[in-house]
């Protein structure tokens, strides 16, 4: 029989060799593409990336009110493009810095837009790129010059029916952008940070997140609001005076916050009227679990 003593150290050694084999296998499955906040953020800020961007579109011929564009940054390997998403109705389009990604979706009959930033195995990097095309479409002379841009994120199904009902709420409200409600968290701004922390690409800038949230709550901005957001589609009215401003805030907002551009919105959208809510788009299921009638405070 031990002593407590020698237990104790037996009991230690333990958790330091099973806390050794996390990380080895965790190292082994992620290979060199474990998520990570290390990086050089200079050249995705504003300026750098207006200069990576041609002032010309690839398109000019296209002529249309109306258009959807969608964004995919990263390795192949990573690609998660909804195979039911073939364009129709409007010109499609598809911001990529991966050739084969481009290939893949003009088969598909997108638009091809190249971004011509390097191909990273650091899927948070990936993730601040497609940033770029998602938050400050504007950028882009492709996208700019139509009227309705409709964003939606390239795993989610469009659903194009709805489109014009959208649209219509849209210049009816004078607004410059419309974004559906959270399908289940609401009332505070810290739902949304401690929902990232279930995903490892967002726990790594969990840092991050928090000394942006301090920063918006030294400038008077509170946790608590009326309503939070899923960002996996907006449709923004690219003539309004106010469009701009709502891009760009929200970008860089997202370079300090993280690739969480949920949480970066949910403070943009603060007392915000040239943003209007959409009604939630329902889930079934959220971090793998089914979501009960019963959720409990801040969850719907």
């Amino acid at each position: 029989m031990f002593s407590p003593k020698t237990q104790l150290r037996i009991i230690s050694e333990l958790r330091k060799f099973q806390r050794k084999k996390r990380r080895f296998f965790q190292k082994l499955a992620d290979g060199d593409t474990a998520p990570s906040d290390d990086m050089d953020l200079a050249p995705l800020a504003l300026d750098a990336v207006r200069k990576r961007i041609p002032t010309r579109p690839v398109y000019p011929d296209i002529d249309s009110e109306m258009a959807v564009y969608s964004t995919f940054c990263g390795p192949t390997s990573s690609f998660t493009f909804d195979h039911n998403n073939t364009a129709r109705d409007w010109p499609h389009y598809f911001i990529s810095n991966n050739p084969t990604v481009l290939k893949i979706v003009a088969d598909f009959g997108w638009k091809p837009i190249p971004l011509d930033l390097p191909i990273s195995r650091n899927p948070v990097e990936s993730a601040h790129q497609a940033k770029i095309a998602k938050a400050a479409p504007h950028l882009f002379p492709d996208l700019e010059r139509h009227r309705f841009l409709v964003y939606s994120d390239d795993k989610q199904r469009i659903r194009h029916d709805a489109l014009p009902e959208i649209r219509d709420r849209l210049v009816e409200q004078g607004a410059a952008m419309a974004v559906h409600r959270s399908p289940h968290i609401k009332d505070n701004v810290l739902w949304e940070f401690t929902d990232s922390l279930f995903q490892d690409r967002y726990r790594v800038q969990s840092h991050r997140m928090l000394r942006y949230m301090l920063g918006r709550m030294e400038a008077g901005k509170p946790l608590a609001v009326d309503r939070l957001f899923a960002t996996f589609f907006n449709l923004r009215d690219m003539q309004h005076p106010e469009v701009r401003r709502l891009n760009e805030t929200w970008y860089e907002d997202i370079l300090a916050c993280g690739i969480d551009c949920q949480l970066s919105f949910a403070f943009l959208a603060q007392d915000e009227p040239n943003i209007i809510d959409l009604p939630p788009r329902p889930r079934k299921k959220y971090l793998g679990k089914k979501i009960t009638n019963d959720p409990g405070p801040g969850m719907l």
